[in-house]
């Protein structure tokens, strides 16, 4: 169970979420997209985003729960590239790990369409899930975001998570392999209303036979998965 490591029931998550307006991103939406029998990795942290004018009320419910907030970092200064993060702020409880991604924007959803990488680009809300490039996400590929490479100074922390996901079995292609273009792809850009974009929705719901997440109705708005 993916919020298991964080919370001791996942209704008290989904309910965080939905209080905040926040979304899980990073490594548990990915994780949680991917096919059960390929994958052998777990995530190490929780990616909480949200906007700055609910941050103070998510961090009072974490702390509540027994985290600590240990540490609050400046985007500058962040392991991240986005230019909508204006903080993240990092609690711990023993062994468990949550990073508050703060966005300096009305939505909590801006900086995660600037992710380094297409198979990043996914969110869990309280109601749904959204996956930006289905098809390419859920076969373990990925297009590098052009903007990380070409639009400013290439970070050490880009590149580590570059590697760090390629260890996870993520292939990363080209756009001449995607679609016989050497350009960098600029038709692909997604939106969460493009209709090449995959939601599942309905809140997930514990499975009394397995304790697993389910989401029990899906809804997918497609049209070419890519």
């Amino acid at each position: 169970m993916l919020t298991r490591p964080f919370f001791e029931k996942a209704e008290n998550l989904y309910d965080l979420l939905a209080a905040n307006h926040a979304v899980i991103s990073g490594s548990c939406a990915l994780r949680l997209l991917l096919p059960e029998n390929d994958v052998c990795w777990m995530p190490d942290d929780l990616d909480i985003y949200v906007c700055e004018s609910k941050v103070q009320d998510l961090l009072r419910t974490l702390m509540a729960s027994k985290y600590k907030l240990t540490s609050r970092t400046a985007a500058n200064d962040a392991p991240y590239t986005s230019s909508h993060i204006q903080s993240v702020c990092t609690l711990h409880h023993n062994s468990s790990r949550i990073d508050v991604i703060v966005s300096n924007s009305s939505t909590a959803i801006s900086p995660i369409f600037q992710f380094h990488s297409t198979v990043l680009m996914n969110f869990v809300t309280a109601h749904s899930v959204f996956c930006a490039y289905p098809e390419m996400t859920t076969n373990q590929l990925s297009l590098i975001n052009p903007f990380v490479v070409f639009c400013q100074p290439l970070r050490r922390s880009t590149l580590d998570a570059l590697l760090k996901y390629s260890t996870r079995n993520i292939q990363y292609i080209t756009c001449q392999q995607l679609h016989d273009d050497c350009q960098c792809c600029k038709d692909l850009i997604r939106s969460t209303d493009d209709e090449s974009c995959m939601w599942l929705t309905c809140p997930p719901q514990p499975n009394p036979l397995s304790d697993q997440e389910t989401f029990p109705c899906v809804s997918r708005v497609t049209s070419k998965f890519q």
